[in-house]
């Protein structure tokens, strides 16, 4: 990640970091429910959330596994994440700062790696994508969740235009067909895939961004969602209620293992 584009992430999630975290770990238990389950933890695992933010995932994957370990770019989301570790008195997690691109660890360490809705934020996602194949075990898995560009290329760059607008954090929203390719070229096999239409409030969505209205850039990023309305011009099949507006992410959550000898 180039210097610039790294700073730039740490302004603008220690800006929301407060927002952020409301939103991810109080507000939205049944999806973090599903995202445990998904990940079929085992009580033996030792395991690795990437760009865990304020620890919603490592915390409520703890109390499945031997020991959960999460690593961050930014330092107030971990602040957070060590708060609420406290709250919940929950001893077998811990808390790193450090890179994806980078990760502090030997080969082989962990059992379950995970990552969730951050590759979006990264210039080069192969590269924190192979930095998890390197620290996960041969019997390993990877369990990656993110949301999901139109494969559209019209939609495509209209589509991630719009996120940046939101957040300027935000690198590029990646196609289905983008992550099987990149799985495949690292030698993965995907075990499990569930793909979810995550409908969510227009004006929630930019709150979580630090975002109200009355904002300028609360007003670009809706100026430019109505326009694309007509026709669905950037897949966020977005529909208006009332004051608000109804959007969608398509969410990919992929389960892979290692191919060994062919097979995974």
């Amino acid at each position: 990640m180039s210097k610039k584009h790294k700073e730039t992430v740490q302004r603008q999630f220690t800006k929301t970091a407060e927002a952020f975290s409301i939103f991810a770990v109080r507000d939205t238990p049944e999806v973090l429910a599903e995202k445990v389950e998904f990940a079929k933890a085992q009580a033996t695992d030792v395991a690795l959330d990437v760009a865990c933010g304020p620890g919603a995932f490592v915390l409520a994957i703890a109390p499945r596994v031997k020991f959960a370990r999460g690593i961050d770019l930014t330092a107030e989301m971990l602040a957070r994440a060590r708060a609420f570790q406290a709250e919940r008195n929950i001893a077998n997690a811990a808390f790193d700062r450090g890179e994806a691109e980078q990760l502090p660890y030997p080969d082989a360490s962990f059992d379950l790696v995970t990552c969730q809705c951050a590759f979006h934020h990264m210039p080069k996602p192969e590269l924190a994508f192979k930095e998890m194949v390197r620290v996960t075990k041969p019997e390993g898995r990877i369990a990656l969740i993110d949301t999901l560009a139109p494969e559209s290329d019209s939609k495509f760059g209209l589509h991630n235009k719009i996120e940046i607008a939101r957040d300027p954090s935000h690198a590029l929203s990646l196609r289905l067909t983008t992550y099987l390719s990149m799985f495949d070229a690292n030698g993965l096999d995907v075990l499990r895939q569930s793909l979810k239409r995550r409908q969510r409030s227009f004006n929630q969505w930019m709150l979580r961004a630090g975002h109200k209205q009355g904002d300028k850039r609360y007003a670009e990023t809706r100026a430019l969602l109505e326009e694309s309305m007509n026709g669905d011009r950037a897949g966020f099949a977005a529909q208006a209620q009332g004051e608000d507006i109804l959007i969608v992410h398509n969410e990919g959550m992929f389960l892979l293992g290692k191919k060994v000898d062919g097979r995974s």
